[in-house]
């Protein structure tokens, strides 16, 4: 799932009130929230970019936002949708009909059954299959659009700091790293069939000129998700880009020979069967083969929105001498916090013992 902007709303986790410290819970209405930062401190998880969303890693900037993971499978789904209702209007109705031939009291034979049904369903299929590829195509332009309204987060390392655009502007909102609100909530819910748990990742970006902050929030599918891919942003900031995930790769049509080459190599290893590889092709023949992928590389095109030039000169490299250096706070509670993870405590073990100190050293570091 992509990271989504929100507008600014009603402040629910209090940040405008209280600014929070690495480790502390705050409560809300369905649920709570845990801060990773600031004070950008290891919380001891395996940094992951589960989902594919680091789009940009360099010495100089990490850019967090939506690649084209996925898009040629959204393709797919939505053909095979349409495809799946024309074959079952033409060939699945009518020769199930056919089969009716062995108990009429009237001696028509297959042929009579499934040409009727046939003549039926070309006319359900017609109308039915527009309709499903004018769904198909309304939800793969409509989730394109949406995601090319959304500039990438960028991290730099090099100034420590983090530019953030709010959906259909471009002024640059910058904030220091160390600064920076994260979280990982989780919110419970009632359905018709129990009680179900949700998991969001959410960042919070203070924009000082419109007095206001903005929210990031991603859902994910388990805590570990969250932790992982802030870990893997803070293991950036604070090592740099061969501590973290590469680059996301981008689907296209090199994404399907890939696909086919690999799928062959299996089936030399036996580690896929004849009736594997017939169904790959099949499946991929009804969706029209590479057309999908094709799909995707136009979405990787269209949606990666860049950021403009007002925050080029911001974006480039420094010579090392001008670095940022991180703060004597941060450097003292990492050293801390590693030490207890060292004698097997857990981010958490850490901060519900230390928590009293670690808001002590925040306040003399803001």
């Amino acid at each position: 799932m992509p990271l989504q902007n929100q507008l600014p709303r009603d402040d629910m986790l209090g940040l405008s009130k209280k600014r929070p410290v690495s480790g502390e819970t705050r409560s809300f209405v369905t649920g709570e929230a845990v801060f990773l930062s600031p004070l950008p401190v290891p919380t001891g998880s395996t940094p992951m970019d589960l989902g594919g969303s680091f789009i940009e890693v360099n010495e100089t900037y990490l850019d967090v936002g939506s690649s084209n993971f996925g898009k040629a499978f959204q393709a797919r789904a939505m053909i095979g949708l349409c495809m799946g209702f024309v074959i079952a209007c033409l060939l699945v109705l009518p020769t199930i009909m056919g089969f009716s031939t062995f108990n009429n009291p009237f001696g028509r034979d297959f042929s009579w059954y499934f040409s009727e049904f046939f003549e039926s369903g070309l006319y359900i299929s017609g109308w039915g299959g527009t309709a499903f590829a004018a769904l198909g195509l309304y939800v793969v332009i409509s989730t394109t659009r949406k995601k090319s309204q959304t500039r990438p987060i960028r991290f730099n390392r090099q100034r420590r700091e983090v530019c953030f655009f709010a959906d259909g502007s471009d002024e640059p909102v910058i904030q220091p790293w160390e600064g920076m609100v994260s979280w990982l909530s989780v919110s419970t819910g009632v359905t018709g069939v129990g009680v179900i748990s949700t998991y969001t990742f959410g960042m919070a970006f203070d924009d000082l000129k419109a007095d206001t902050v903005h929210f990031v929030n991603q859902g994910v599918m388990t805590p570990t998700h969250g932790l992982s891919k802030w870990e893997a942003i803070r293991l950036y900031m604070e090592k740099g880009p061969q501590y973290c995930p590469n680059k996301a790769p981008y689907e296209g049509r090199h994404t399907f020979d890939q696909e086919r080459a690999n799928m062959h190599e299996e089936y030399q290893h036996n580690e896929r069967s004849a009736l594997s590889i017939g169904w790959w092709y099949f499946s991929h023949a009804i969706t029209l083969w590479r057309f999908p992928y094709w799909v995707a590389e136009w979405d990787h095109r269209f949606s990666m929105k860049s950021l403009p030039a007002s925050i080029a000169e911001w974006s480039k490299s420094l010579p090392s001498e001008k670095w940022a250096k991180p703060s004597a706070a941060l450097k003292e509670q990492s050293m801390k916090i590693e030490k207890a993870f060292a004698q097997g405590q857990d981010f958490m073990t850490y901060f519900k013992a230390n928590l009293k100190e670690a808001k002590a050293e925040e306040s003399k570091n803001y």
